[in-house]
Parts: C-alpha cells; structure tokens; sequence
C-alpha cells in the first residue's frame, strides 16, 4: 500500500502528523444513516480517507479546525461541506487514541512504518483523559524486523 498522506495536530504549540484517523467514526455514522452523503471519494492511493484533517487539542479538547478533500475529485469535501459555517468543531464523537508516530523511521514497507516511538493520546467523547508513550527501539529487532525468526522452528 502506498504511503498516505497524513492528518495533522497542533497540540502545546507543535504540529505532530498522526496515524488515526479522529474524523472516521463520524464519517461512518453519517454513512450508515445516508450511505450517498458523507462526500467523500478515494481518489488517490496516497489518500485513500479521501481528506486530510486538521486538529488541535485546546484545553484537552479535541477540535476538528480544518478538513480538505484530496485529491481534485474531492475539492467539495472541506469544513463547510461537513460543517457549515463552523470555523472548528469539538470532535465529541471521538473515544479511542490517536497515534502519534516519533523519532527515526526504524521500519517501512508496504503495508506499515514503525518508528523508534509511538505517543498515543486517549480521548473519551473528545476529552483527552490520559497519554502513554511506547518505546519499539525496545522490542525491534534490525535482523528479524517482522518477528518470525521465534516461530520458525528447526528441522532435523
């Protein structure tokens, strides 16, 4: 799979890429309810949500505070669209974490990249309610990335 292009997040006054996708539940709901309204079309395998959000937390609140489709064929998807006349909007449909890859790319492939660190932010309906930060230097290993050298076993 192509890399995809990420959703950002101003937070203590940084900007951090994320690995979550905060704006997704909503837009399932909205497609459960009118499976022809949610406006969005993967139109790119660099993009395949089809948008790219922005967020900040403020006051641990998360705030949706800006949205544009990607690429062309999504030129409608934008904050109005989902949002009309909202500058930006409480994520309240939001409980899960957000993922926030750090520090040296360690892995990368079709399918995943693994960096030395992992920050994850746990939000319940929008409220930041706790962090933890995953160190993977401690269980990557550069001459098995994949971990399967434990489950192969030797023959005679």
């Amino acid at each position: 799979m192509t890399a995809q292009i990420r959703e950002m997040l101003y937070y203590n006054g940084k900007t951090y890429w994320l690995s979550t996708e905060p704006l997704k539940p909503l837009l399932d709901i909205i497609r459960d309810e009118k499976p022809s309204s949610s406006g969005v079309v993967m139109a790119s395998t660099a993009c395949r949500r089809g948008y790219i959000g922005e967020w900040e937390i403020i006051e641990d609140k998360l705030f949706l505070i800006g949205l544009e489709g990607c690429p062309e064929e999504n030129e409608q998807f934008t904050m109005n669209f989902l949002f009309p006349n909202q500058g930006k909007v409480f994520a309240g449909w939001f409980t899960g974490e957000i993922k926030i890859p750090q520090g040296k790319v360690l892995l990368h492939d079709d399918t995943s990249t693994l960096h030395e660190k992992d920050w994850y932010l746990e939000f319940d309906k929008g409220i930041l309610v706790g962090s933890r930060e995953v160190d993977n230097t401690k269980t990557f290993n550069p001459d098995d990335p994949y971990g399967i050298k434990d489950f192969i076993i030797d023959l005679p």
